[in-house]
């Protein structure tokens, strides 16, 4: 019998087409992947509680600090609202430095959400004298040291 001339028999594949196909389904795997990975919240890091003594020797320089700020208005050497912005910054830093939180950036809204009731609660209380119209008046300078006092003594 004689082989039929129109017949070709099997055709042999390239090896373009399959390894093109593999890299398309690499491509889209690591493009889901990537999709996934940006989309998840963001993890809160997880920081060891710091020793005692270590938040006590934190705790004595933040109230000495509240202490030279205190006096500093008084003397007239600062004005309230000056003041009230040091005091902002002395126990948003020990907060950020005692707990990790990122307090010295956080809004008034932020803490709320995420910080400590207590030290939100200040904050919005300095607004006002921070950046109200007018500049607040010495005496207040007192109650708000002695509130500042109350968180930084009060934090475990």
């Amino acid at each position: 019998m004689d082989a039929d001339p129109t017949y070709l028999g099997p055709g042999t594949y390239g090896l373009l087409w399959p390894v093109l196909g593999g890299l398309l389904l690499l491509a889209l795997l690591v493009w889901a992947g990537l999709i996934y990975l940006s989309t998840r919240p963001p993890e809160e890091p997880r920081r060891a509680p710091m020793p005692p003594d270590a938040v006590t020797r934190i705790r004595q320089a933040a109230l000495g600090r509240i202490d030279e700020v205190e006096q500093h208005v008084h003397s007239g050497g600062l004005s309230a609202r000056g003041g009230h912005h040091e005091l902002s910054l002395v126990v948003r830093g020990f907060a950020a430095e005692v707990a990790g939180l990122d307090a010295d950036r956080m809004t008034a809204a932020d803490l709320r959400a995420r910080g400590p009731e207590h030290l939100a609660r200040l904050i919005e209380e300095y607004y006002p004298r921070q950046f109200g119209a007018a500049e607040s008046e010495p005496p207040t300078i007192d109650a708000s040291a002695r509130a500042a006092r109350e968180v930084v003594s009060g934090w475990t």
